[in-house]
């Protein structure tokens, strides 16, 4: 109570603070080739901004018009520091609520939030979310290696990363197959997994992402030989509604089966927890609502003594708002990161981009998601892409309807 007390003497007296009104919030939409980026800035009276991002795949125009709804039915006029009052209201008063679409405007806007309060107190967010325990937090890469286009340097690639610093990487060599491939594209699958293996030794962690694209009885048979080439986890083994059938898939000793960036809610985890059995628990902190939502979540898993990896494919924006969550989480495992494998502007799009270093990322210390800014330029240079779309089922015949990405000189810049 005494803590409390001073706490609101404090905020009392803090110049601006009390008063601040959300005043209005832009959304931006930044191409890339695989998905389009949505960023959302939101701006007080007293002229503070907070950066938010509400990117998911290949829906940026919808999660757009998303956020402006939201901003405008709830959010302007409002406190930026009602977090947990708007994020209840944008979620709830929805009704058609718990999807990713919502989830991610809410978040879009939720770690804007987050930014403009800590901006406001002159403090990182990870002491509003409860402080640090984390100075470093451990990366694995992912999108090192082009699943779709494949390539016989796969082993080179890997002893790239290791060499990087990197302790877990992450790929699908299964990319483009349907529930139950052909043994012989099991098998190669198989042998560039042993490829790998061979080229960074036994200490790696070796994670191989299924984006649920198996059937029970192919991700089992697949469980047992990842398990034996000492595979660390097996990702999205199956698809992601059903949590029975994902109970079902074998666990071979040795193997664990991580899953949930599909899994758009907390009110869904205790069922997934206990019918799909997992060992890792993914979740996505943009397409479950943000920052506040994923810390319930990593709760959730640490009640049944799990550890969390949140999903974070995006971009820097994301990357920021979840080191500072990773900064306070006691149950995290790694923190999957596309930062360095990215377009080469990413680092560009917003000043102090978080990036890993020896296969770590350090959390800033800097005011609110990290001291980050957007630059408007960069922005500009990159618009939107109406085909960056990116399909994982070319085998299956559901991308007939697909034009193919065609590159362009912003790509390469």
């Amino acid at each position: 109570m005494a803590f409390y007390a001073l706490w609101r003497i404090a905020y009392a007296n803090w110049p601006g603070v009390p008063n601040v009104k959300i005043s209005r919030v832009e959304v931006f939409l930044v191409g890339r080739e695989w998905n389009n980026l949505v960023i959302a800035r939101v701006h007080t009276d007293n002229g503070l901004s907070g950066l938010g991002e509400g990117t998911m795949q290949w829906q940026a125009r919808t999660v757009a018009a998303a956020i402006e709804h939201m901003a405008s039915r709830y959010v302007i006029g409002a406190s930026p520091f009602e977090i947990e009052r708007l994020v209840q209201a944008m979620y709830r008063n929805e009704y058609a609520r718990g999807g990713p679409v919502l989830n991610s405007a809410i978040a879009a806007i939720e770690f804007a939030l987050w930014d403009i309060c800590g901006k406001a107190l002159g403090q990182p967010a990870y002491n509003l979310l409860g402080g640090k325990v984390h100075d470093t937090i451990p990366a694995y890469a992912n999108g090192w290696f082009n699943a779709e286009t494949g390539s016989d340097d796969i082993g080179a690639a890997a002893r790239k990363v290791a060499a990087s610093g990197y302790r877990g990487l992450k790929f699908d060599p299964f990319w483009g197959q349907g529930r139950d491939p052909d043994l012989a594209d099991l098998r190669r699958g198989i042998e560039e997994i042993a490829t790998v293996r061979d080229a960074v030794g036994p200490d790696m962690k070796i994670m191989i992402d299924g984006h649920g694209r198996f059937s029970v009885g192919t991700a089992s048979h697949l469980a047992h030989a990842l398990a034996d080439l000492g595979v660390y986890w097996f990702e999205e083994p199956v698809d992601p509604e059903n949590f029975i059938a994902l109970g079902e898939v074998s666990r071979p000793r040795g193997l664990r089966i991580a899953v949930g960036e599909r899994c758009y809610s907390r009110y869904q985890v205790p069922q997934l927890l206990a019918q799909g059995r997992p060992h890792v628990l993914q979740p996505d902190p943009i397409q479950v609502g943000g920052l506040l939502e994923s810390k319930k979540i990593a709760a959730l898993a640490d009640s049944h003594y799990l550890p969390v990896s949140f999903h974070c494919p995006f971009g820097p924006i994301s990357t920021a708002a979840v080191l500072q969550l990773n900064a306070t989480t006691t149950n995290i495992v790694a923190q999957e990161s596309f930062s360095a494998f990215d377009v080469s502007w990413r680092s560009a799009l917003i000043r102090n981009c978080p990036m890993p270093s020896n296969g770590s990322y350090v959390v800033s210390d800097q005011p609110g998601l990290g001291g980050i800014e957007l630059d408007e330029d960069v922005v500009r240079e990159h618009p939107y892409r109406e085909q960056a779309i990116q399909s994982m089922w070319s085998a299956n015949g559901s991308t007939s309807a697909l034009r193919p990405f065609e590159p362009s000189a912003a790509d390469a810049a």
